[in-house]
């Protein structure tokens, strides 16, 4: 049975002013309904709109919301890095061989399970594509962050993220209608991380070289540099 949410509680699992919620609720943006006088959320269709809602700010919107993510995870945000416990060398191929929307998802999957990051992968496979049915997880600038339509624990061994870098670049429904060459598969086994590790990436991606240090990177190590520095970049701007 999924966990139902009062509207304070959302909030807090949002991390969103009230108000904020309300103009959602009020312009159906948000999944919710009527109980009495009340309104309340389930709390997995929560969890997945506040990713997609993260994926669709807007630059100007994205620092906030970054920052209330971080600074609900540590006291002193500039000391926050949680990429150095999400990625490895191992985790990266800079020769990813897939060639379709279908294939980046499966052949993402096979990767975890090869790693045995994950318990079930016919589960996580059945996740990530639920997930891209909703809205693809492709942004403007040819990358792409696909993640769990749910967060869940038992998922996943550990938190990780995987980083690939296709031969050719592929359509993966990004806005522009751009295609896509670097993906990024966050699996975080929970809500608060997740939105927190989806912000931060997406910081990278628009406020440094993120995108163009991976597409330049010879090695997996140097992949793996690249995506610390431009943390570490971020993270200054916090100061």
């Amino acid at each position: 049975m999924h966990r139902q949410l009062t509207f304070r509680e959302a909030c807090a699992r949002l991390r969103i002013p009230e108000q904020r919620l309300r103009d959602a609720v009020k312009y159906g943006e948000v999944p919710c309904r009527k109980q009495g006088d009340d309104v309340v959320f389930d709390a997995d269709s929560l969890d997945a709109w506040g990713s997609r809602r993260i994926l669709s700010l807007r630059q100007r919107d994205l620092l906030p919301e970054h920052l209330a993510a971080t600074r609900q995870d540590v006291k002193v945000p500039a000391e926050d890095i949680v990429l150095p416990h999400l990625l490895k060398a191992e985790y990266v191929d800079l020769d990813f061989r897939a060639k379709t929307r279908a294939g980046v998802i499966r052949d993402l999957v096979d990767r975890a399970a090869e790693l045995e990051l994950l318990y079930d992968p016919g589960d996580l496979l059945a996740q990530l594509e639920e997930r891209e049915s909703l809205a693809s997880t492709a942004l403007p600038g040819g990358i792409a962050l696909p993640h769990p339509h749910h967060q869940d624990p038992y998922l996943i061994t550990e938190p990780f993220m995987l980083l690939a870098r296709t031969r050719k670049p592929i359509w993966f429904g990004a806005p522009d209608d751009a295609p896509t060459d670097l993906f990024c598969l966050i699996c975080c086994g929970e809500n608060i991380r997740h939105l927190h590790v989806l912000a931060r990436l997406c910081m990278m991606i628009r406020e440094t070289d993120f995108l163009g240090a991976i597409r330049a990177a010879a090695t997996s190590e140097e992949a793996v540099e690249a995506a610390f520095a431009a943390e570490r970049a971020v993270l200054a701007t916090l100061r």
